[in-house]
C-alpha cells in the first residue's frame, strides 16, 4: 500500500469518528444509524465496515483515548497515598484527562445506551476505581460527599461551553481539592 493510500485511510477513519461524535451527541447512540454515519461523509457502509466492524466498534474507537487515559491515570494513582499533595495531584490529573476530551466524556455520561455498552461499562468501572481512591478504604458519608463534590466541580466546570480548560485549570482543581479536604 502506498503512503498516500495509508494517509487517505487514516483520514477517513478520523472523519468517521468525528462524524460519529457529532451524530451521537445529537441523536444519541441508539438514534444514530450506520447510514447516518456514512451519509455525511459520502462513503458507503462497506467503507465504514473496512475501518470498523460495527457501530459498537465506532463507539470503541471514539472512546479509546478516554479509556486509555483513564487506565494510565489509575496506574499512576495506585502508588499514591491519601496525603493532601497526592490527592491534589490526582484531582489535577483527573481534570487533565477530562479536559483532553470532555465531549466524549459527556457522551458517555449522558447517554444510557453508551453507559450500558461494553466501553461504557469499562469507563464506568474506571470512574468507580478513581472514586474509590478519593474516598479511601473506609469512607464515611462525609468522605463520599466530598469526593462526589470534588469530581462534580471538575466535570461540571469542564462542561461549561466556551470555557478554556487550560486557563481555569488551577482554580478549578484548587476548588475541587478544597471541597475534597474541607479546607
Amino acid at each position: 500500500m502506498v503512503d498516500s493510500d495509508k494517509q487517505n485511510l487514516a483520514k477517513t477513519k478520523i472523519q468517521i469518528l468525528e462524524n460519529a461524535r457529532q451524530l451521537f451527541a445529537t441523536h444519541g447512540y441508539d438514534g444514530t444509524s450506520i447510514r447516518q454515519l456514512t451519509a455525511g461523509l459520502n462513503i458507503t457502509p462497506a467503507a465504514l465496515y473496512y475501518h470498523f466492524a460495527s457501530k459498537n466498534e465506532v463507539l470503541e474507537g471514539l472512546a479509546e483515548k478516554l479509556h486509555d487515559g483513564s487506565d494510565a491515570l489509575l496506574d499512576r494513582i495506585r502508588d499514591f497515598d491519601q496525603t493532601p499533595e497526592a490527592m491534589s495531584e490526582a484531582l489535577g490529573q483527573y481534570y487533565d484527562l477530562l479536559a483532553d476530551d470532555i465531549h466524549v466524556f459527556r457522551l458517555v455520561y449522558n447517554d444510557a445506551a453508551i453507559q450500558h455498552s461494553p466501553i461504557g461499562q469499562r469507563l464506568r468501572a474506571q470512574a468507580r476505581e478513581f472514586y474509590a481512591y478519593l474516598v479511601g478504604p473506609e469512607p464515611s458519608v462525609e468522605d463520599r460527599m466530598r469526593a462526589a463534590g470534588a469530581v462534580g466541580i471538575i466535570r461540571l466546570s469542564l462542561e461549561q461551553r466556551g470555557v478554556e480548560p487550560a486557563q481555569y485549570r488551577d482554580v478549578i482543581v484548587d476548588r475541587a481539592f478544597r471541597v475534597m479536604t474541607d479546607v
